[in-house]
């Protein structure tokens, strides 16, 4: 999948650009493994995505599932339906991460580069999630429904108890209040 935010939301030399700051994180971290990401471009942002990532340095995850609201989409009637990526790589400038589906959820999701483009939530944490976890695969999941990301939610807790996910939200808008109440926080 191409890139479609670098250089407006986030720096050309995002990997470059990168700082963390070493905190507890307790604003951010909803569970042991689940942590609230900013959803918004770096100019508003990178403070958090700082301190959240800082927060993670060191630590090791089999695999990291970003979940984000769906804000381009749905197709046709899939009003329900939760979107990702085909699976591939999502590069930019300096940063590369592996895209992958797991198999027990590929049937549940459409897959859709379109719908997924230009969707800032996925594109904004892949420069942090490079550095440090590289050649981990990323899920990233877009949805609206509450009862389709509870259903997904539930299957991947199951599966991967000890990945990474994390939430891309807006604490204005709370536009990923889905998902958090997928996971009863």
């Amino acid at each position: 999948m191409r890139t479609s935010v670098e250089g407006i939301m986030y720096p050309v030399d995002a990997c470059s650009s990168i700082s963390f700051v070493d905190c507890a994180c307790s604003d951010h971290q909803l569970d042991k493994f689940v942590y609230c990401v900013p959803h918004a471009s770096w100019s508003v942002c990178s403070s958090a995505l700082s301190s959240v990532f800082g927060s993670l340095r060191g630590r090791s995850f089999p695999s990291v599932f970003v979940l984000g609201p769906l804000h381009k989409g749905p197709i046709g009637d899939a009003v329900d339906a939760i979107y990702a990526p085909v699976d591939g790589v999502l590069a930019g400038t300096d940063w590369s991460v592996p895209l992958s589906v797991p198999s027990v959820v590929s049937d549940l999701v459409v897959r859709s580069d379109d719908v997924c483009s230009e969707e800032c939530s996925l594109e904004i944490v892949a420069p942090y999630l490079s550095l440090l976890f590289p050649g981990v695969p990323v899920c990233y999941l877009l949805g609206c429904s509450l009862g389709s990301c509870s259903f997904v939610v539930d299957i991947l807790r199951r599966n991967f108890p000890s990945s990474l996910f994390l939430i891309s939200n807006n604490e204005k808008t709370n536009c990923a209040f889905m998902w958090k109440e997928a996971f009863s926080i």
